[in-house]
């Protein structure tokens, strides 16, 4: 099977003209097991998107053309057009992240909205819904009644049932919804700042990242806002001046440019609400999540803010203790201090010294530790898959069961001049039993190499650790039996939850043992983990009142259309909860891409959050090792994808609903 099946139609019409004999479309299942993503430049992009939606425009017409007696055969039509549409924005979304050049991915960016408008437009054919509506669910199994009645609510909350002109402005109004959301995340990716340094600024930062940047020839040092070049930064540097200017320019990415392509964002989102005949953008956004009405996460953000209030509070005052000793007299700490006065209360209180960990985390090991991890938790095989890539860099692995590739995936991990600068897992495929094997890609950027070149932080093994939970939940779910049933359409308040999960092994000792070890080969000592994991809740409730800031600002610029001024909007929202608070002279909200994906629902990552804590009291009470909760956790939680509610899902493994016990419980560990 060749990576370039899809694009077949373009081939075969020039052969076709050379020769008399018919061409050959491929089919489905050929096009969904096939990739196309080293385009050679934006024409091939264009033909790429061209050959997934000619096809879906064929498949959508044929099905509403269709007469006679609706049958489940109906809706297995459908569900091909949802599977096509998502491998088409699988693909776009990728090459728009991590192409080499500007066009090509401009190109993509061009297809994500086409793509967008294409869906529309089948969530707004009635003739479709018709034909959907009249197929018969007596007797069918579980997992079909969930999907197609999931699948008839999305109509109907799309529009379906309002009349043709109605429709007609729906469809008008997210079309240019896509567009802005495509531009303000494009704008973000195209915002790289830099700050200028004098060398000596660089005192308390690593060894080996003062190495990596040199005096230019003005005898400036040059940091950019990218993850790599900024977090370091803010850690380790002790001039407070450096952190401030980087932290301010990183706060202002795509400023001003992006402010006004928010607030047509916002304003088109309120009117979309109003046509649909809600109250406001959140109200559609939430309709179809485990919290689902605006009122519901306002009162979340609420308790979850009341049950930190006085564990934040105390990290706050910690950290403003931490400053006096070196700025007697001091009122309160901003936020670009934070980050470097945790980390001395860490090293002085707790011995734990972020720079003398990262010796055991050198990339290499770090990534082939997560690769064992899943084969002893999950019960797999990974091994290398000989396929193309778009960079040098690029890894590419499948994953097997029972000697079965049941999954085919993409570690993109590693820096480069253009490429999504941030980290997340793109859905490339959504696996359905006997048909389609689902893939994905891993998209970070994190140093490349061994001990000499690779170190990395703890906390970003934890985020390896996280966004390949969602690698390996696209992996793990493709048995269903609908592409609609793939975990991408699992409410999305609850997406965060198995990777947040997982994040838990990264501090247990004995998984750390089988991969941490410094360069001459010694593993991390058990007593500086057993450090680590006390140190580990210091800040965590203050972080989570940030988290809790960000799900009421992103919550609030849904409840109505947006104000005037953005920035002071953003910082009435979200310093009410968040400590510290806004600075002046930033504007966060237009660096802030979870804007354009979330909306109005960033409370998934606590919500998430919670949900995953509680995941967790079975490994901890029955063994982080143990096989029978593994495979529990496997087949209840991961495999079914969206075939089963969310809550379900919780209750099958736990064997009793949601609890929010063990938030409130990890709270109080960090003193």
């Amino acid at each position: 099977m060749t990576r370039h099946l899809l694009l077949l139609p373009s081939l075969l019409a020039l052969v076709a003209a050379q020769a008399p004999a018919p061409a050959i479309v491929p089919t489905i299942d050929a096009m969904l097991n096939t990739t196309a993503l080293t385009p050679a430049d934006p024409a091939a992009v264009n033909a790429l998107c061209d050959s997934y939606l000619s096809r879906v425009t064929a498949q959508r017409t044929a099905l509403e053309k269709e007469t006679g007696k609706a049958t489940l055969a109906t809706f297995r039509r459908y569900d091909d057009i949802a599977g096509l549409l998502g491998a088409a924005a699988g693909d776009a979304s990728l090459i728009a992240e991590v192409a080499p050049d500007e066009p090509r991915r401009e190109a993509a960016r061009a297809c994500q909205t086409r793509v967008s408008e294409a869906a529309t437009a089948l969530s707004l054919s009635r003739p479709v819904y018709d034909r959907l509506k009249a197929v018969p669910l007596a007797g069918t199994d579980a997992e079909t009644q969930q999907v197609v009645k999931r699948t008839l609510a999305d109509f109907d909350r799309a529009g379906v049932s309002r009349d043709e002109a109605t429709r007609a402005k729906v469809a008008a109004l997210s079309k240019r919804i896509s567009e802005l959301e495509v531009r303000f995340e494009g704008n973000i990716a195209d915002s790289r700042l830099t700050v200028k340094a004098d060398p000596a600024e660089l005192d308390g930062l690593p060894a080996d990242y003062i190495a990596a940047h040199k005096p230019g020839a003005d005898g400036k040092v040059e940091i950019s806002t990218d993850y790599p070049d900024l977090m370091p930064v803010m850690s380790y540097a002790k001039s407070d001046a450096l952190r401030q200017r980087l932290y301010t320019a990183f706060q202002s990415r795509a400023w001003p440019q992006n402010d006004a392509v928010l607030g047509e964002m916002l304003a088109t989102r309120d009117q979309l609400a109003k046509l649909l005949g809600r109250p406001n953008y959140a109200t559609v956004a939430l309709e179809n999540k485990m919290v689902d009405t605006p009122a519901k996460a306002a009162a979340f953000i609420e308790q979850g803010v009341a049950a930190g209030g006085t564990y934040a509070r105390r990290d706050l005052a910690r950290l403003l203790d931490r400053l006096r000793k070196d700025r007697p007299g001091a009122t309160d700490i901003a936020q670009w201090q934070t980050g470097y006065y945790g980390q001395l209360i860490r090293k002085e209180q707790y011995s734990v010294d972020p720079q003398a960990v990262r010796q055991y985390f050198a990339y290499d090991d770090v990534r082939d530790g997560m690769l064992q991890l899943t084969r002893d938790l999950m019960g797999v095989e990974i091994r290398p898959w000989k396929t193309a890539t778009w960079d040098t860099s690029v890894e590419a692995y499948e994953m097997l069961d029972g000697g079965k590739v049941i999954g085919r995936f993409y570690f993109d991990t590693h820096p480069r001049p253009g490429k999504y600068s941030h980290a997340n897992v793109v859905p490339l495929r959504a696996g359905v039993a006997g048909r389609v094997v689902p893939m994905a890609a891993l998209v970070t950027n994190f140093p490349a190499g061994d001990h000499s070149t690779g170190l990395m932080e703890h906390r970003d093994v934890e985020t390896f650790l996280h966004e390949y939970g969602h690698l390996i939940h696209v992996m793990l779910s493709g048995k269903v039996h609908y592409a609609s049933s793939n975990m991408s359409n699992i409410e999305w308040d609850f997406i965060e939850a198995p990777s947040q999960m997982l994040e838990n092994f990264v501090w247990d000792y004995d998984t750390l043992a089988r991969f941490a070890k410094d360069a001459k080969g010694n593993v991390i000592p058990r007593d500086l983990v057993e450090r680590m994991n006390r140190a580990r809740y210091f800040g965590e409730a203050l972080g989570d009142r940030r988290q809790f800031g960000f799900s009421n600002t992103s919550l609030g610029y849904h409840l109505g259309p947006p104000q005037t001024d953005l920035t002071a909007q953003y910082r009435a929202l979200n310093d009410r909860y968040s400590l510290p608070t806004t600075p002046a002279g930033v504007h966060p909200q237009t660096g802030w891409g979870h804007l354009a994906g979330y909306s109005a629902y960033y409370y998934t990552y606590m919500w998430s959050k919670t949900i995953a804590l509680d995941l967790w009291t079975r490994f901890e009470r029955e063994g982080l090792r143990n096989p029978a909760v593994a495979r529990a956790y496997r087949d209840r939680v991961l495999a079914p994808g969206a075939s089963k509610p969310a809550a379900t899902l919780v209750q099958d493994f736990l064997g009793r609903p949601l609890s929010l016990d063990a938030y409130t419980a990890r709270l109080a560990k960090g003193k």
